[in-house]
């Protein structure tokens, strides 16, 4: 409860004209929306024109917020109807490569094990991001972001059951896709 409070005060802080309180949501709030967009998308510049926009519109429309959920849900549902409207749209960018995988070199270590273990991630990324849109941003609420089956319901404005189905059959798909990493 003493989360809601402070959301509420922010939330107040903000409606009231105070920058320093719009800079504190979007602090603590970034790197989360930021990465629910790159597993949505799977293309950091993509992600990053997202969580701008996630940002420019809680800014414009802060007053609708009307504290019944969290902040954090309101946000992730902004963030959600963004990125599965960017993947049903035109507007969809070639991928990039990932520019962070020559920083991320092997050091000192077993070669081998770094390597098996960026070939799973690497595949674990691939499976995620060929699941269907409806059951990608489940599996990324949830298995990532560690959101409760009811508050993904809020987020997607789903009934419970149907989040629940959603990610069965995309743990069912991945499972499958992964088939050949487990033991």
């Amino acid at each position: 409860m003493e989360e809601r409070v402070r959301e509420a005060r922010l939330v107040a802080r903000i409606r009231a004209g105070d920058t320093r309180a719009f800079e504190e949501l979007v602090s603590a709030y970034q790197h989360r929306i930021f990465a629910v967009a790159q597993r949505m998308l799977g293309n950091v510049a993509e992600a990053e024109e997202i969580a701008q926009e996630v940002f420019l519109r809680v800014h414009r429309s802060i007053a609708d917020f009307r504290g019944e959920a969290r902040l954090s849900t309101w946000l992730y549902a902004i963030t959600s109807r963004l990125c599965l409207n960017r993947l049903t749209s035109g507007e969809r960018r070639l991928r990039r490569d990932d520019t962070d995988a020559l920083e991320r070199a092997p050091g000192d270590g077993d070669a081998a094990a770094l390597l098996e273990r960026s070939e799973v991630e690497s595949a674990l990324r691939d499976a995620i991001a060929g699941l269907p849109e409806e059951r990608r941003i489940v599996v990324v609420l949830r298995d990532l972001e560690g959101l409760s089956y009811e508050e993904i319901s809020e987020v997607l404005a789903l009934e419970p059951g149907t989040v629940s189905s959603r990610l069965h059959r995309a743990r069912m798909d991945l499972k499958a896709k992964l088939e050949r990493f487990l033991p």
